[in-house]
This record gives C-alpha cells, structure tokens and sequence, in this order.
C-alpha cells in the first residue's frame, strides 16, 4: 500500500478487524493521520466494520437453542424451593449484541413469570416484536422489559430511553408502559414516541396516531390524568412534576426509527440532542452565540460528518472531531466533536 495514495475501504475493513500485517497496519494508520478528511473516511469504515460485524454476531447465535438452556438450568432447581428461588433472580442469558437480551423468571404461587429484557448500544436502533402483535422501535441507550406472554386484563411493559410503539388494538386488554419516573402511558390501539432517560428527569410523549391516557404524580403529589390527541406531545418533569403540551413537527420525532435525521426549524440544541443519540457523539460547544441557530433538512443519518458539513456551509459552524484526554485528532470509541 501507498500511503501517498488512496487507501481502498476493503484495506480500512481489514485494518479495524485486525486481519492486516504489522507493514500494513502501519501504513494504513500513516494514512489515517494524513489529513482529516482520511480520518473522517476512516471513522465511517469504522461504523461500517461494526455494524456489519454486529448483523453476522446475531445471524450465527441460536436464540431459541441459547433460551432453552437455561430452561434446562433452571428446571433442575425445582426440587429446592429456597435455591430455585435464589437461581430465579441470578440466571440471565445473553441472545445477542447490539441488543443485550437476558430471560427473567420470577416464582408465584401459580407458575413462574417469564420476562424479556433488551437494552440497545450507545446509537444503535433496534426493532422489538412484542407477543400480542405490537411492535417496538428501541433508540440508543434504551431498555424495554416485556413478559414473554401477556395473561390477564392487561398488557404492562417497562421502557427507560426512547421508543416508538405502534400497539396492537385490543379492547380487552389495556397496554401500558411504565416508566422510571411517576408517569406511565395507557393506550388500546395507537402509534406514539416516548423519551425518558433517567438523566434527563422528564417524560417526553408524542402521539402520532389514537389515543392515549398518561397518568402522573402532580405538584400536590396526587394522581393526574391527561387524555392526549394526535399530535400532541405532553412533557414531564419529574422534579417540578410539571406538565406542558406542545405540538411538534412529527417527522423530526420519529425519524430516528428509520434510520433518518429530519430537521424542520430545529434548535441547535435540540439538533445535536439528536446527532448525539444517533452517532454516541458528545459536542463541546466552544460559542454560546452557536444556539441562535437553527436548521431545516432531511439526511440518511448515516454520516456524522455531512451534517456537520451541512452546518458549516448553512451556518459557519466550524467543527473538529477531537480526543477527550489528549486532545489530539484520533479515533475513538465515543465520538468527541468541538463546535465553534
């Protein structure tokens, strides 16, 4: 390989999956730090790299034969009430990655209660098929808990981050999702968005389609109910256990679950609110002038750097992707942006 010369992304595949020689790791890594432009091609292949290898972890892992394991396990325990009870809380198997999925069990005195857990990778998305038909879109850093089978009148799932739910109809059988703060969402049949990282101390809800009853904690510390309509977004505070409504451009919302970036008169903060989910970017905003602005546009939201490009030529913001600790130029597993 040259480094005065293009390198080929086959090259930069086999670079981040360890397969080239020394000589070539070194030339490959000359060429990286050539300018930022190879850096910013080097930093894509990486993305590329990861995701692929994550598609060919799942393909070759045998969920079903992983699960029935652990009901093998967890059989054998039958005998011994106290160390069933103990293997109950310790047994977790885990299906795959970017997802983090673990089987629960919990004892009652009828039979024991399965349940599913899944947690996403800082910007991944990933797509969850509940029992009863509903599915589920997970956002970065985000966690839903389900039964593997829904019994009795209703249909309770925890979620902490972001999700998108579109909930099968069920007269019979209320679906509702519980949070980590004092809010919880009851629907039949409807699509809707809801944020609600911990960090954050507030429940964002959207309702694209349907209906639904949010029920929460208010300043009197008594049980409030809120019937929203399409296109409502209802926000939260845990701490102040406020409420505000508001009425958003949906597709800015719910892009993410496509795979998309879609602004519409977005703020800059709520922008890299945004490119912060989908790339597990962290911005150091250098100029507070910076959030005067605000930005309209579809992107793929396959490539950091063209949106960043984008707000350079639209705005003049300039931006460096920078190490936190040595504050040089390099590649990094989170990815460390400066705005000025």
């Amino acid at each position: 390989m040259d480094t005065q010369k293009h390198i080929d992304e086959q090259a930069l595949l086999d670079y981040f999956s360890g397969t080239l020689s020394p000589v070539q790791k070194q030339e490959v890594e000359a060429w990286i730090q050539e300018t930022e432009e190879n850096r910013k091609i080097a930093r894509d292949i990486e993305y590329i790299y990861f995701a692929t290898d994550t598609i060919n972890t799942i393909k070759s892992i045998d969920s079903t034969k992983a699960l029935k394991e652990v009901k093998v396990r967890f059989s054998k325990k039958e005998n011994n009430k106290r160390s069933f009870i103990l293997q109950l809380q310790r047994i977790a198997a885990i299906l795959v990655i970017p997802l983090l999925i673990s089987t629960l069990y919990y004892a009652t005195k009828e039979e024991p209660v399965e349940f599913i857990e899944i947690r996403t990778n800082p910007g991944m998305v990933a797509t969850v098929n509940l029992p009863d038909g509903s599915k589920v879109w997970l956002n970065s850093r985000s966690y839903l808990k389900h039964p593997q089978k829904f019994t009795g009148d209703t249909r309770n799932v925890e979620m902490e981050g972001e999700a998108y739910f579109s909930v099968q109809k069920d007269k019979s059988k209320k679906f509702i999702v519980n949070t980590p703060f004092n809010l919880k969402a009851e629907v039949l049949g409807t699509e809707f968005n809801m944020e609600a990282y911990k960090e954050s101390n507030k429940v964002v809800t959207t309702l694209v389609s349907g209906s639904v009853r949010l029920s929460y904690q208010n300043k009197n510390n008594t049980e409030e109910t809120m019937i929203m309509k399409p296109n409502d977004e209802i926000s939260y505070n845990s701490k102040t256990r406020g409420v505000s409504l508001s009425k958003p451009y949906l597709p800015t919302l719910t892009a993410w679950k496509d795979g998309l970036v879609i602004f519409r008169n977005t703020p800059f903060e709520d922008a890299l609110n945004v490119l912060s989910k989908r790339f597990n970017v962290e911005f150091i905003v250098k100029n507070d002038l910076l959030y005067e602005n605000s930005f309209t546009g579809p992107f793929d939201g396959q490539h950091l750097h063209l949106i960043l490009e984008h707000f350079r030529l639209s705005s003049g913001i300039h931006y460096k992707f920078v190490d936190p600790e040595t504050g040089t130029d390099k590649i990094s597993e989170k990815t460390i942006v400066e705005l000025y």
